[in-house]
Order: structure tokens, then C-alpha cells, then sequence
């Protein structure tokens, strides 16, 4: 009886751990969307971008009325001030003629000849010399200010046209096409509704530990692919030193670049090693992933290397890697993982390659 309460509490201790762990990952995953949703939120909260672009324009008008309002006053000064110069030498000569016909009509009344030919004679020199008959009766300016009209149809129109910009719509990644192989990623994406103005995609890409939907507050940032021209990227040389890969891509077209697509997450399986150095032999250098033969480095074979110093020393290296044979993709059974790659089951092989360098 007593075995029996021992085997029902630990099949009851191993349940709870599983619920426990079960707890522990949705709270993570719950942390995680609560992230998601406050970046989110600061990012609806675009408003003030708009109002600081219709400040700017406000700021481009209120600068342009006062530029041509300014222009235009200064005009009709340049022009009040021929006018009226015109008109205070129109003003003296007028004066100055009243004055010579009043002094004509009066010499009409001397009897005496001398003094009336003298009066004719000074009368004869001031009208030559009168300004009433040097001054042009034309204005030197007009009253037209049309040249400083401005027709604002065109721009209330631009105006009355302002729309949000044509956004492309997100990308849907191609989950099944993605494929993990021999230190290369290939991604695949397509377009939820025909483009014809999608100019190139921004494709983001980065490693993680975490599996599931991308953190917010992760370790590492995302890298950029810009100016892809085509709905699919392999990256290449990568080195797989985390469990996945998180990859997002957005559509832009001349005008914008449109929302990221939904996440995914790539599993990026790989087996890291290194030579142990503390337990190789004595003539072996070995450094991380290279193995060096060095005759001279056995302090037991100094005495078989004396005398043949003169004949050249022996030199090999070994360079050995380890890699994964390029994997089978099975269709698994099992169901998609949220933000995961299509459950697939690979079968991998072992590939052990060795380089030899020799020189005398």
C-alpha cells in the first residue's frame, strides 16, 4: 500500500512539474505579447507626425503670404513715390505757368512800346524756359498691380487632393518553402494581393534562443536586407550558434514601405565542437578547429631530431571539420508550432573532412 501511495505521488509530483513548466511558458509567452502590445501602442500614436507635417506646411504659407505680401508693398511704394513726384513737379510747374500767363496777360495792357517789348521779350524767354513745357504728360508708372496676381487654383486643388499615402499591403511568409541547410537560410514570401507597384522588399532577420513568436526585448537586434527584388533571400555562411532564427519582410513601394509580415521562427539545428588540447599528443598544436603536426614540439624526441636539423624539419597540418550531410525533409504529423517552421522531421548524416598541408 505504501509503494502504491509512493508511485501515485510521484505520478502526481511529475504531472504538476509538466504543469508548472507548462504555467512558466505561457506567462513568458503572455510577458512577451504584452511587449508586443505596448510597442505597438506607442506606434499607433502617429498623430503628431501628421500634425507636424501640416505645421510645416502652415509654416511654408505664413512664410510665402509674408514674402509676396512684402513684395507687393514695396511695388506699390516704388510706384507712390514716381507718382508723386510727379505730381509735386506737375504742382510747381502748373504754379510756375499761372504765374507767366497771369505776367502775359497784363503785359497786354502796357501802352508804353518799349516797356511792352521788353515785357515780350522776358515773357518769350520764360516760357523756353518754363518747366509747364519740359515735363512729360505721361506717368511714369501705372495703377496696374497685375503682374503681382496670383492664382491659387492649382495648389488648392494639390491640396484638396492630400491622401494618406498607398501603403503596400504585409507580406505572408511561405513557411514551407523556408528551408535550414548547410549553414544557409532560404526564406520565401508572398504577396496577399497582386502589386503591380511593389518596387522591392526589406527583409529582417535575427537569432534567437527562444522558440515561438519574436521578442520584443530580445538580445540581439535585427539585421537588414534592403532592395531585394524577388520574393525569396537565402542567406549564406551563416554560423548556426543559437537554437533559431527569427525572420520578418516588408513590401515598399516608391511612396512607403508597408507593414511587417507575421514573424517566423527557424529552427537553425547545428553541432558545435572543438579539440581538446590538454589531452592530444605532445607534437600536435591543436587551436580551436586546426590540428598542427609539429615534430618539435615532443620534448621525448629532441634527441631523434639532433643531427637532422640540416636536412629540414617535417611540417603537416591537419585542418578536420565536422558538418551535417544535407538533411531529408519529412512531412511530420504533428501540428505547426505558433511562429515556427512547418513541423517537418529531418534525418541527418555525418560528414568528417580533413585537409593534409605538407612542407619540407
Amino acid at each position: 500500500m505504501d509503494s502504491q501511495k509512493i508511485h501515485n505521488v510521484s505520478v502526481f509530483q511529475e504531472a504538476l512539474q509538466r504543469i508548472i513548466t507548462t504555467l512558466a511558458n505561457k506567462n513568458e509567452d503572455l510577458h512577451n505579447f504584452m511587449e508586443t502590445l505596448r510597442h505597438s501602442l506607442a506606434g499607433v500614436q502617429v498623430v503628431s507626425d501628421l500634425e507636424e507635417e501640416f505645421d510645416r506646411l502652415f509654416t511654408i504659407l505664413v512664410e510665402m503670404k509674408e514674402s509676396m505680401i512684402n513684395t507687393i508693398k514695396q511695388e506699390g511704394a516704388k510706384k507712390t513715390q514716381e507718382i508723386q513726384n510727379q505730381l509735386t513737379q506737375s504742382s510747381d510747374a502748373l504754379e510756375s505757368a499761372e504765374e507767366l500767363l497771369e505776367f502775359a496777360n497784363n503785359a497786354l495792357d502796357i501802352k508804353d512800346e518799349d516797356q511792352f517789348t521788353q515785357a515780350a521779350k522776358q515773357i518769350k524767354d520764360r516760357v523756353t524756359m518754363a518747366s509747364a513745357f519740359r515735363l512729360t504728360m505721361k506717368p511714369k508708372v501705372t495703377d496696374s498691380m497685375n503682374h503681382l496676381m496670383v492664382d491659387f487654383t492649382q495648389e488648392r486643388q494639390l491640396l484638396q487632393n492630400l491622401k494618406f499615402l498607398p501603403v503596400p499591403w504585409a507580406p505572408e511568409m511561405e513557411v514551407g518553402d523556408c528551408l535550414v541547410l548547410d549553414n544557409t537560410v532560404s526564406v520565401a514570401w508572398k504577396m496577399p494581393v497582386e502589386d503591380s507597384k511593389i518596387d522591392h522588399y526589406i527583409l529582417e532577420y535575427r537569432k534567437t534562443d527562444h522558440e515561438g513568436l519574436p521578442r520584443i526585448k530580445d538580445e540581439r537586434c535585427w539585421e537588414v536586407v534592403d532592395n531585394i527584388k524577388t520574393t525569396e533571400y537565402s542567406l549564406s555562411g551563416l554560423k548556426f550558434d543559437s537554437k533559431f532564427m527569427n525572420f520578418r519582410v516588408r513590401a515598399c513601394n516608391k511612396a512607403a514601405a508597408g507593414e511587417y509580415s507575421d514573424p517566423v521562427t527557424l529552427e537553425t539545428r547545428a553541432f558545435n565542437f572543438g579539440f581538446d588540447s590538454s589531452s592530444s599528443h605532445l607534437n600536435l598544436k591543436v587551436e580551436d578547429r586546426t590540428v598542427e603536426w609539429d615534430p618539435q614540439g615532443g620534448k621525448g624526441l629532441e634527441s631523434k631530431v639532433k643531427g637532422k636539423e640540416n636536412k629540414g624539419r617535417s611540417f603537416i597540418k591537419l585542418c578536420i571539420w565536422l558538418v551535417l550531410s544535407s538533411p531529408v525533409a519529412c512531412r511530420s504529423e504533428r501540428p505547426e508550432t505558433a511562429g515556427a517552421a512547418q513541423g517537418t522531421t529531418e534525418t541527418y548524416g555525418w560528414k568528417v573532412g580533413m585537409q593534409i598541408h605538407g612542407m619540407p
